[in-house]
């Protein structure tokens, strides 16, 4: 392969390109002044030591190339020059990619070298729908996952009880299916949990299911209204059975629960963040916030503990009143090291097993015929004034009739520079409405992970729920991404592991990596290798107005990037799930390195 690429000095940045990144401006300040950060209390760096920078009259520096990557198979994601075998950083920007040979002269003594052996190197992955302190939060508890039926729940709880003492139980990613068909009721676990209060997730943290003891401290007693369309399941007689769908119903248990010191949650985030570098996680697009969250994600930047970017987004509910909306609306655009918050999240509906995703006709037991908005005009003019205060908008709109309503409102929007809106989730849509994204500009933020739940033989509770044929048009990312839509992929972790070598396999094969049934699942067309890492790479810096500077390994943009064993665009889909993930690097700085 021959390669003349052209090269970029650091003399040569776009001064508005760094206005736009306060990492990279704040690390050449630093180096005008002497003063560069030596890596003390971050996870260290590729180059043990500092080139030494010629520096011309005045100050100027002539060269500073901190870290070359030489002797890998490079996919840039950059369509005009998809490939390369070597990369030079300095300061967190990538200056110069080409070829070996290229590179090596813009090394001295002080630059270190990698020999990356033939490795494949791709830009750093984004997970473009997560939970991040939530999940680290829900994550200390008992994890459900794959618990494949009641009796396995009952045990899990009854070790746990043993474990905790007299605490709190606490659980997350419960699946529907292990209740086999059974409605949740508290009886169910009273004996196994004892007097110990319990809170359990579901899968997709759209219920939760208290024990008698919970509901008690609680005090839920019978059913209660809303605002925001949740609500208190009771049995025939009006007592409540423990299960509580959506977030204000869940809330009233969860907020009795002890709240954790500030030190040991940092901890927990922090464990979290360096989990998910471990597979190739660079940055993530957080679909829940606040004020607060904010202070927690400038904490952990001060600290220099982020070790991933973070493009935060504030939530807004039907619960959420017009002064805390105007104040988001008002505020000022947070921004640190390596995150921002520039755009807002919106629910519109619930899920499909419980009956509250919002479709064009009820679903098998009559459920999904209302939005989570009680007041769509309300949600509308919601929209309206996020749009025009220039936030992104990320709407959740899982039913048929919830995507095409947030289609519908997007669409009287005026149009307007910047970063496009977008619908997560989309896991019944026809194809009217899948061909609507592309001409409309609307990023499908999909998760391919969450086929997970589902079975070709549609017995499983979200396809039996939803029932034929809508079931068939199951999670269609492929179809959208056929149809011109931009298509970004992510976890939505807590509800699904956030490893995006899961995600990429599942978007693949359209089924996912732990089944014994290869069958795909549903009618969608998968996505190509290269597409699936699109969604997770130069899509996902698009959906956020980032394409100018993220997403792809090109001079001028940031240090972000993945060592892989293979090439996970190309590899053979089997050999995703454990694919090597040999260092993770965020602005030049390794967050992650594989053992020996």
């Amino acid at each position: 392969m021959s390669l003349s690429l052209p090269l970029v000095n650091v003399l040569d940045y776009d001064p508005e390109f760094l206005q736009q990144c306060p990492e990279q401006e704040a690390a050449r300040e630093g180096a005008r002044q002497g003063e560069l950060d030596d890596g003390a209390g971050s996870t260290g760096r590729f180059a043990a030591g500092r080139a030494h920078r010629a520096v011309r009259p005045g100050g100027r520096r002539l060269m500073a190339v901190d870290l070359a990557v030489v002797g890998a198979r490079v996919r840039t994601m950059d369509p005009s020059a998809p490939w390369a075998t070597a990369v030079a950083i300095t300061d967190g920007v990538i200056v110069a990619v080409g070829s070996d040979a290229e590179v090596r002269e813009l090394c001295d003594a002080g630059t270190e070298v990698l020999d990356a052996g033939g490795a494949a190197v791709t830009p750093g992955l984004v997970d473009s729908h997560q939970h991040l302190l939530t999940g680290a939060e829900v994550g200390r508890g008992l994890d459900l996952d794959r618990v494949a039926d009641l009796d396995g729940v009952r045990a899990a709880l009854a070790a746990e009880r043993r474990r905790v003492g007299d605490g709190w139980v606490l659980g997350f990613a419960l699946e529907y299916s292990a209740l086999g068909g059974r409605r949740w009721h508290h009886d169910l676990v009273d004996d196994a949990t004892g007097p110990c209060p319990m809170l359990l997730y579901a899968l997709d943290l759209h219920t939760g299911f208290a024990n008698a003891a919970a509901l008690r401290a609680a005090g839920i007693d019978g059913a209660r209204s809303f605002p925001d369309g949740a609500s208190i399941v009771c049995d025939e007689d009006g007592r409540p059975t423990g299960e509580l769908r959506e977030r204000s119903a869940i809330e009233l248990v969860s907020r009795t629960i002890p709240v954790a010191g500030r030190a040991e949650r940092l901890g927990w985030y922090r464990d979290a963040i360096a989990r998910q570098n471990a597979v190739g996680i660079t940055a993530i697009h957080q679909m829940d916030g606040d004020d607060d969250t904010a202070a927690t994600l400038a904490a952990l930047d001060d600290e220099h503990a982020l070790g991933l970017r973070v493009a935060l987004h504030y939530w807004i509910g039907p619960d959420t009143d017009d002064e805390a909306v105007d104040a988001i609306l008002r505020g000022p655009r947070h921004r640190g090291r390596r995150w921002s918050a520039g755009g807002v999240k919106l629910m519109l509906d619930g899920v499909i097993e419980t009956g509250t995703a919002w479709l064009e006709d009820p679903d098998e037991e009559g459920g999904g015929r209302a939005a989570m908005w009680p007041d769509i005009e309300r949600f509308r003019r919601t929209v309206a004034a996020c749009h025009g205060a220039g936030l992104r908008i990320a709407t959740h709109a899982i039913g048929d009739r919830a995507v095409r309503e947030v289609l519908d409102a997007y669409a009287s929007l005026p149009a307007r520079d910047g970063a496009p809106h977008r619908i997560e989730h989309i896991e019944t849509a026809p194809d009217t409405t899948v061909a609507r994204f592309a001409p409309q500009r609307v990023t499908a933020s999909m998760q391919p992970i969450h086929l997970r739940w589902m079975k070709p033989d549609l017995s499983d509770p979200w396809s039996q729920r939803l029932g034929l044929p809508r079931c068939q048009h199951v999670m269609r990312s492929g179809d959208l991404s056929a149809a011109g839509a931009l298509v970004v992929l992510g976890s939505d972790w807590p509800v699904a592991p956030f490893d995006p070598r899961l995600g990429l396999f599942a978007a693949r094969a359209r089924r996912p990596p732990d089944s014994d049934d290869e069958r795909a699942i549903g009618a969608s067309r998968p996505l190509s290798g290269e597409e699936a890492l699109a969604g997770y790479t130069r899509n996902a810096a698009e959906a956020i107005g980032e394409e100018g500077v993220a997403g792809m390994l090109r001079p001028g943009y940031r240090a972000d990037l993945v060592a892989w064993g293979e090439d996970p665009a190309d590899c053979p889909v089997a050999d995703l799930p454990e694919l090597p993930v040999l260092a993770t690097v965020v602005g030049g700085e390794v967050v992650h390195r594989a053992g020996p």
